[in-house]
């Protein structure tokens, strides 16, 4: 397939097929007789690895180690009596950006809390100030205390 084939059924622009070349997370490819760049199905697949990857917040660095380690475990003969150490890499990587994700969770959930006890003073009778102008902790802590 040609480059616009890929990045069409990859869902993403000419410019971050070429972008991933440059960076070596997608080998350079074949050319045909007229010069064009031909692509492989391995090469979608790689493709919207890297894509799927970014979505979930793995760095490009990280996405590159993540394919290099796969190339390495999936020549391995299965099953195994013990973990290799690429394997382990590639656990690493996964509890890292697992402890990232929890993080941001947590995050997420704070945000949640300050914002729906704003909303509930707004949306309160007796509004005497913007309770967005108040400590949010206090706002918060307050409201989960009417709640309990």
């Amino acid at each position: 397939m040609l480059i616009g084939e890929l990045a069409r059924k990859a869902a993403v622009n000419i410019q971050t097929i070429r972008f991933y070349e440059r960076e070596g997370l997608l080998p350079v490819p074949s050319r045909n007789s007229s010069g064009y760049r031909r692509y492989e199905t391995v090469d979608l697949e790689r493709v919207t690895f890297i894509k799927g990857n970014q979505e979930l917040g793995f760095t490009l660095e990280e996405i590159r180690q993540l394919v290099d380690l796969h190339r390495v475990v999936a020549a391995m003969k299965f099953p195994l009596r013990h973990k290799p150490g690429e394997l382990r890499a590639i656990i690493e990587i996964g509890r890292e950006r697992l402890e990232a994700i929890n993080q941001k969770v947590r995050t997420l959930h704070t945000m949640r809390r300050r914002l729906t006890a704003v909303v509930q003073q707004l949306e309160a009778a007796t509004v005497t100030a913007c309770p967005a102008s108040k400590s949010p902790r206090r706002v918060a802590d307050k409201n989960l205390h009417k709640t309990s």
